[in-house]
């Protein structure tokens, strides 16, 4: 080359075929909700795979703790069965020195047996204090479940799940405060749930004397999504608008206090899925001028055509029949 010149040599590309993607679909969803947390304001921790005993057993939901022969420290003696067992050690180290509003994260392994297979990739988070605290602009509140549930959910819409799909049961592992918490289905008739998320148990706090107004908490568990053969970027669904004047109409109806308010949303949205674009519920009413074991939830429907501008006839025919299926499939009453 020296003698004959740099000029001589030939330039040839090398080649770029790829018989393979460089991350499999198990990875993909790892770094995505790795990033998704990240965004909505919580900071990752990486911590041990080892814990506390203690700690572990508060998070421990019937399975056997995994020993460890010679730990590298007697805080650390166990695999840990649930991220949370570390998380809350480090929440608790950061309230300890002043910090009082902490948002963590963590995306890991945990275990539940002595063998190779017996262990899970999770997401675990947590979230202390107020939201807004000393603002000027907002008024200061405490971060609460419907801030865990938001961001699960949320995170679950942006990996492309339908949200009408996904189903909320109250059925929660201990750790979790039983009157404020839930699980998360992607569908129906899934068997594991995919998440769970709520406030943590009293009987923890006071346990462990954590400094706090109060705790939020959610758990994602990758290994419970189900695969699907699209990918990732192409399960969102594409954006569509109307050029016709939308109509909002208000509803409040009276029924039985068990009665979950999701299946009442998932009745009214299959009467029409072309004319009804949403269903928000603002306001759920129990007291005075209500009979007792009865609630009643108001709605806001937004009805929207693609094709046409609605009539008054049109939208005085969907308001009927929303009334109408609700009473009928419900047991509801419309509340004058």
């Amino acid at each position: 080359m020296r003698i004959k010149g740099y000029d001589q040599i030939k330039i040839e590309e090398p080649e770029k075929a790829r018989l393979k993607p460089t991350l499999n679909r198990q990875q993909k969803l790892f770094h995505f909700f790795q990033r998704s947390i990240a965004s909505k304001g919580y900071l990752e921790t990486v911590t041990w795979s080892f814990t506390d005993s203690k700690i572990n057993q508060l998070f421990n939901e019937n399975n056997s703790e995994i020993h460890i022969v010679n730990p590298i420290s007697s805080d650390l003696n166990v695999l840990r069965n649930s991220i949370f067992s570390n998380l809350i050690i480090y929440l608790k180290n950061n309230l300890d020195r002043g910090f009082k509003d902490i948002s963590l994260f963590e995306i890991g392994p945990i275990f539940s047996g002595h063998k190779p297979g017996d262990q899970q990739t999770v997401i675990s988070a947590l979230r202390s204090g107020k939201v807004s605290r000393l603002n000027w602009l907002e008024k200061e509140r405490m971060v609460d479940v419907f801030d865990a549930k938001r961001d699960v959910m949320q995170s679950l819409m942006e990996a492309g799940f339908d949200q009408s799909k996904i189903f909320i049961d109250d059925k929660t592992p201990g750790y979790f405060h039983p009157g404020k918490s839930g699980a998360v289905y992607l569908d129906k008739n899934e068997g594991r749930p995919v998440a769970y998320f709520g406030e943590i148990h009293p009987n923890i706090i006071k346990k462990l004397d954590i400094k706090t107004e109060t705790l939020a908490i959610f758990e994602i568990y990758l290994d419970n999504i189900k695969k699907n053969e699209k990918k990732l970027k192409d399960k969102k669904s594409q954006y569509k608008y109307s050029d016709y004047q939308k109509s909002e109409r208000d509803f409040a109806f009276v029924l039985d206090k068990t009665f979950k308010v999701q299946d009442l949303i998932q009745v009214i949205s299959e009467i029409d899925k072309n004319l009804i674009k949403s269903i928000k519920v603002f306001d759920i009413y129990e007291g005075e001028n209500i009979p007792e074991n009865k609630k009643s939830i108001a709605l806001n429907v937004t009805i929207q055509s693609s094709d046409k501008t609605l009539t008054d006839e049109d939208l005085e025919k969907i308001n009927k029949l929303i009334i109408s299926t609700v009473e009928n499939k419900t047991g509801a009453k419309i509340r004058s």
